[in-house]
């Protein structure tokens, strides 16, 4: 039976199509275009590594065969990256850099891109953590207490629509130093919808369960953090992933206002410089930290909350 799954994968044309096109893209790699671009190892290893991923994703994960369809999308994107731009110069070669000359980027720049990720991590993740936990704590409080409830939700449906960056420039004149403010953007970016979901989420619950709490005599605290916590973490870690994706857009915008370290920085300052191919691989490096993040995340739910599976 686990040969005939196997043979069954094997032959899925989605599966047949995506493994071609990784050898055509090896091939217009290795086929001298009309442009000398750096040296193709990076971009042989980028490739070779997301083949890897793909197969290990394929094989083990039965319930998800739109793996194979993303896949081919990468692939198809790549080829005609590399066929327009290396093989047949039919691209600008300042605004559309050769994706070998990107690739090469990594292992070239690597320790500043490592020190821009980790400066970028350590803003995201103060801004974005003091965040939900504040506004999740505070959103139980207020749709727990009426006269709470009555001061604090106006006010937050008020704010959670407007997007924290237009307080960006004022805070960064406001706050003591840039970091403060970044982090200043990304907390309200995420903490008013945050408390704006707790609040709603806490008068959706069922009237029983809060019923029978009281019945036992637990106190406010107690109901609120053994009975109510609990039986909306579900829909509180669900809700860290579109978190996650406002935190990214805060703080990459944040530090293109007057960082001196980020992702954001590192992609404004090599487009002040007119040096787009290290913008393109700053902008992959972006979303290669947002992909993981929100595969961690989707770990972490997977993990704890195991009636979403």
């Amino acid at each position: 039976m686990a040969t005939s799954n196997t043979a069954k994968k094997l032959l899925c044309p989605s599966f047949i199509t995506a493994n071609a096109m990784f050898i055509a893209l090896m091939v217009a790699i290795a086929i001298p275009g009309k442009m000398t671009p750096a040296s193709p190892v990076a971009f042989y290893v980028s490739a070779v590594l997301i083949e890897a991923l793909f197969l290990w994703r394929f094989f083990i994960n039965d319930r998800k065969p739109s793996t194979s369809y993303i896949v081919i999308i990468v692939w198809l994107l790549l080829i005609v990256w590399e066929v327009c731009s290396t093989d047949l110069k039919l691209t600008h070669p300042v605004l559309i850099p050769l994706p070998e000359n990107v690739f090469n980027v990594f292992p070239r720049l690597h320790t500043e891109l490592l020190k821009n990720i980790a400066s970028s991590l350590t803003l995201l993740g103060a801004g974005y953590f003091s965040a939900l936990i504040l506004g999740n704590i505070l959103g139980l409080f207020a749709g727990w207490i009426p006269k709470l409830k009555e001061t604090v939700y106006p006010i937050a449906r008020a704010l959670a629509p407007i997007p924290a960056i237009v307080f960006a420039p004022y805070l960064i004149m406001l706050m003591p130093s840039f970091r403060s403010a970044a982090i200043m953007a990304i907390f309200l970016g995420i903490f008013w919808p945050t408390l704006l979901n707790a609040i709603l989420r806490v008068g959706s619950m069922d009237a029983r369960v809060i019923e029978s709490a009281r019945m036992m005599g637990l106190s406010t605290p107690e109901i609120i953090f053994q009975v109510m916590l609990p039986y909306m973490y579900p829909s509180i870690v669900n809700g860290m992933k579109v978190q996650l994706a406002t935190g990214m857009l805060m703080l990459v915008m944040a530090e293109m206002y007057g960082a001196t370290a980020g992702m954001g920085y590192f992609v404004l300052n090599y487009t002040n410089y007119g040096n787009y191919t290290n913008v393109v691989a700053g902008i992959i490096c972006v979303g290669l930290v947002v992909t993981v993040l929100d595969c961690l995340l989707g770990l972490l739910i997977k993990k704890t909350v195991k009636w979403t599976e």
